[in-house]
């Protein structure tokens, strides 16, 4: 049985994947829609590394597991930039760990000369942090607690829907003032 809507809560979801340490070696995106909580659409796709960030450290792939060959023929950070900006259409970006996953879209834009513009962001690890008790805050650990099924994690659309999945569900749980406690965790940046 699907859950009920959650009106007003409706934001985009985002997170990205590294090529290596720097945070411009964008090598994968996923973004995922919410409107009034309901997961309503998703984009997803490996990204050619800008220009001078385009070496695969070991350390990443095994994160990951994207290799310099699977991102052959992958569109580049400046026409997907376009097309994510486009998908999110001006809503709140909401990501576990947003100043790693803002920091990828702002250093990886200015090798393109892409300016960003200021917009909102919401931290759903420091939204847990502020409802939950864990040991660990990681996205599997939160997930976990909030009974959200396992995911692909470090795949950059799964980890864009688990992330929506997590804000959601904190909502769902805090009741009808969980949406204006959420909210108090929004940064524009």
């Amino acid at each position: 049985m699907p859950l009920a809507a959650l009106p007003g809560l409706s934001f985009t979801a985002i997170d990205f994947e590294t090529a290596n340490p720097k945070r411009a070696s964008v090598c994968a995106v996923g973004v995922v829609k919410v409107r009034d909580g309901v997961v309503v659409d998703s984009l997803e796709t490996l990204v050619d590394p800008p220009p001078g960030h385009q070496s695969f450290s070991y350390r990443n792939v095994a994160v990951h597991g994207i290799q310099p060959q699977d991102v052959l023929g992958a569109p580049t950070w400046d026409v997907v930039y376009g097309k994510v900006v486009e998908f999110a259409d001006g809503d709140a970006l909401v990501a576990h760990n947003a100043a790693f996953d803002r920091s990828v879209l702002v250093q990886a834009s200015e090798v393109y000369g892409i300016g960003v513009p200021r917009s909102q962001w919401l931290c759903t690890r420091d939204a847990a942090k502020s409802v939950l008790s864990l040991a660990s805050y990681r996205l599997p650990d939160v997930s976990s607690a909030l009974s959200i099924p396992a995911h692909a994690h470090h795949e950059a659309g799964a980890d864009a829907r688990q992330a929506a999945l997590v804000l959601v569900e904190l909502c769902r749980r805090l009741g009808p003032g969980g949406l204006d406690l959420v909210r108090r965790h929004v940064r524009t940046c």
